[in-house]
């Protein structure tokens, strides 16, 4: 009987609507009583026996199902698309938990936590009703109402599936109907059990080292807590994105189940994994709150989401699920090609002026590079001009004395030189000394009372302040609306919030600070790229500490970070895969490192994500600048590979003195494979580089692209036979020679007829 239901209730056409235990059992025409049972096999035994409602959100190679179980709770268990258990189950808002003896103790914590009038502040929370509703084609949108059995608190969680990129997506929301002002402590977006057998990895945020090494570790008994504290940024912490891997560390395209995760959130984060006695590993994912977050009767709260993929065959299929994800529904303009820029930071830092900017654009132009962006130092006037990086910041207004003829004459110059224009800003951030800060000491983020906490010589703006969004906007708009030609902003964040209060608010409401200041830059970005849709954004902040989901909504691109040694970059930029797509990595091309880093190899280093440069073209020499022209045209020529294409990551930088990957189209006609040589070598040595992602039954011709001049040797072992097919190539790889320690190769797989 158990099992003919629970096959009805697959068959059942989940309306939009409330779907509640009373209709379903209607719909099924069985009294109240009977229920709607799966074997307790299907559930772990952390969870209590479903208890008469069921339904499920799918995904081409998981699903997720979700039951009510006899005491109200909602539980979940991931199965992969055999329909197989997954290690990925439990409680969803979790009310207790199960000791060795099996007896079930009340929980003191949980992703959920409200401090009441009496001061009670743990609900518990019990299933009202669900429904799913299909978005689109390929999305449906999971809707589950909780109450709290005693108070007039009511919690939803939603969860959105993806069913061709298999990618779910998850946030809670909670709504105060009490009559008094509730005080949120944690309303986290994700809630689960995993294994006790689970591997972490995750991603270290320092600034110049941001994501520079992959952090594994076997979780062990006790609570393993992994935070940001900064508030508007996560320098200093981890990485807003992790993967477990479940019987052994997180691999590539091994048998290895694994999990990847990402916050989609820009300020301070929470994960928390505690393996506890009962032997399984609790997950707990959300925004880490400085205070508690007062919420009014009548008012709601929701968090960010929490957005993951299952992959039962290693990190890479998950990795790839991500990429495509974020391509169609997380990232602007994702059908257009990132320009090859030349940023003017590391070649002259603020040194620029109209002379100096115009002869870099015409030098950049005459390389190939389609876009020049003018960073810090073109802004503020009289006494708080940007000599330096002690004035100026709020003051933007384009400096007279440096471009006395304003931004004009460049955009013109640009167009005459088909390059493009962009601009760096800093809109949330003020000096001192400025006019801003004299005039409107108010707007800037200060506890009362207490020091005025500088980095870099500036403080931040009160965001949550609707006057300071507004300027904000207008900071850049103005620029853009004055400038139609402008192409491209910068838009930096140098500053955490040191100085936790905003006056705006006020001493009751500070627990609203975090929430209403990304709130306020969301909304600004928002209207700036609905205004100006013609104009790319990229996300910056010291480097790679704004690299997550939540700011890249409203971006094209990020800033890794300020090291753009290529010896760091490489490991850099494959941790940053693991979630982030290729095209919105930017990868500059710099002289950091000296002379140990052939320019080649720089080169094909960033080719792995969105290729650009950060050099001063007036004082680089001959052949690096001969070698640029190359590195450009050859990037050209497969970017649409790099930025449109499924990656592979094979032998690892951390691993390897041989690390590889290779991108493949969408439709398998065209590859790029990349090879690299970071170990110490005496003599020339053959390695054979792996490559997925083929068509097994197409024929593939190899060729070698991005040989400059003065070191155009071939790397392709001159023994390799050109056209293979490409289950020939996947099995034995790409044969190479390096000959020297940083070599490199770039190497194309074009599909061709068998007779050509």
């Amino acid at each position: 009987m158990k099992a003919k239901l629970s096959a009805l209730l697959q068959r059942i056409p989940f309306r939009k609507g409330i779907l509640t235990t009373r209709t379903l059992l209607a719909s099924l025409a069985l009294p109240m009583g009977a229920g709607l049972l799966l074997s307790a096999a299907a559930w772990p035994a952390c969870c209590a026996e479903p208890a008469g409602v069921t339904f499920r959100l799918a995904t081409k190679t998981f699903r997720m199902d979700y039951a009510v179980a006899k005491d109200g709770a909602l539980v979940c268990a991931m199965k992969n698309a055999e329909g197989r258990e997954v290690p990925v189950h439990g409680q969803v808002f979790p009310v207790r938990t199960i000791t060795p003896e099996g007896v079930r103790d009340q929980r003191y914590s949980g992703p959920v936590s409200v401090l009441l009038p009496n001061g009670d502040n743990f609900p518990q929370l019990v299933y009202d009703a669900h429904s799913v509703a299909r978005e689109s084609p390929g999305v449906e949108h999971a809707t589950v109402v909780m109450r709290d059995s005693v108070n007039r608190l009511r919690v939803e969680l939603h969860v959105r599936a993806y069913r061709d990129e298999s990618i779910l997506e998850q946030w809670t929301t909670l709504s105060n109907n009490m009559d008094q002002t509730v005080f949120v402590q944690r309303l986290d977006s994700a809630f689960f059990q995993t294994a006790d057998n689970t591997h972490l990895e995750w991603f270290d945020c320092r600034e110049s080292s941001e994501a520079e090494r992959p952090v594994r570790e076997k979780l062990a008994r006790g609570i393993r807590m992994l935070e940001t504290r900064q508030g508007n940024r996560h320098i200093s912490g981890p990485e807003p994105f992790f993967a477990l891997g479940f019987g052994g560390f997180p691999e590539e395209d091994q048998n290895v189940p694994c999990l990847v995760a990402a916050l989609a959130w820009t300020g301070s984060a929470r994960f928390a994994f505690e393996l506890h006695e009962s032997g399984g590993v609790e997950v707990s994912c959300g925004v880490n709150q400085p205070r508690p977050v007062p919420v009014d009767p009548g008012k709601s709260i929701a968090s960010p989401a929490l957005v993951y993929s299952y992959s039962a065959a290693g990190k890479g299929p998950a990795s790839r699920n991500f990429h495509r994800w974020i391509r169609r529904y997380g990232i602007r303009d994702a059908n257009r090609l990132r320009l090859v820029d030349n940023n003017s930071w590391e070649g002259c830092g603020m040194n620029v002026s109209e002379k100096s900017v115009l002869e870099m654009m015409k030098l950049s132009a005459e390389l190939g590079i389609e876009l020049y962006v003018m960073d810090d130092g073109w802004f503020g006037n009289d006494g708080h001009a940007r000599w330096d990086d002690t004035g100026g910041l709020g003051d933007w207004q384009v400096n007279k004395q440096r471009f006395p003829n304003g931004l004009e004459p460049l955009i013109k110059a640009g167009k005459a030189n088909n390059i493009a224009f962009g601009l760096w800003f800093e809109p949330e951030m003020v000096n001192p000394r400025s006019e801003l800060f004299k005039k409107h000491p108010e707007w800037v983020m200060r506890v009362p009372g207490r020091e005025l906490v500088l980095r870099r010589s500036q403080a931040v703006l009160d965001m949550a302040n609707p006057d300071v969004q507004d300027f904000a906007y207008h900071a850049v708009a103005d620029i853009l609306a004055a400038h139609p030609g402008i192409r491209f902003v910068k838009w930096d964040a140098n500053s955490s919030i040191n100085n936790p209060y905003s006056p705006f608010l006020g001493p009751d409401r500070q627990g609203e600070m975090l929430n209403r200041y990304m709130a306020g830059l969301y909304g600004v970005l928002q209207k700036l790229v609905t205004a100006y849709p013609q104009v790319d954004f990229q996300a910056c902040a010291s480097g790679g500490a704004r690299a997550d989901l939540g700011i890249m909504k409203y971006s094209h691109t990020f800033w890794p970070s300020d090291n753009t040694n290529p010896a760091y970059r490489l490991g850099a930029i494959w941790n940053f895969s693991t979630c982030l797509p290729p095209m919105a990595i930017t990868c500059h091309v710099t002289h950091a490192g000296g002379n140990e880093f052939p320019p080649k190899y720089r080169f094909d280093v960033a080719m792995m994500g969105q290729l650009g440069m950060e050099v001063d073209p007036r004082k680089a020499e001959a052949n690096y600048l001969a070698a640029a022209k190359v590195g450009i045209a050859a990037y050209k020529s497969i970017r649409e590979i790099v930025q449109f294409g499924d990656q592979y990551r094979h032998q690892s930088p951390f691993t390897s003195p041989t690390p590889s990957l290779n991108d493949v189209s969408a439709d398998q006609n065209r590859a790029l494979l990349l090879a690299f040589q970071t170990g110490a070598m005496h003599q020339p040595a053959k390695c054979s580089s792996p490559v997925a992602g083929l068509d097994p039954a197409r024929h593939y011709r190899v060729a070698e692209i991005n040989l400059p001049p003065g070191d155009d040797q071939p790397r392709l072992d001159p023994s390799a036979k050109l056209v293979q097919s490409g289950s020939e190539w996947m099995a034995k790889g790409v044969p190479l020679i390096f000959s020297r320690r940083f070599d490199s190769a770039a190497v194309t797989l074009i599909a061709v007829t068998n007779d050509q």
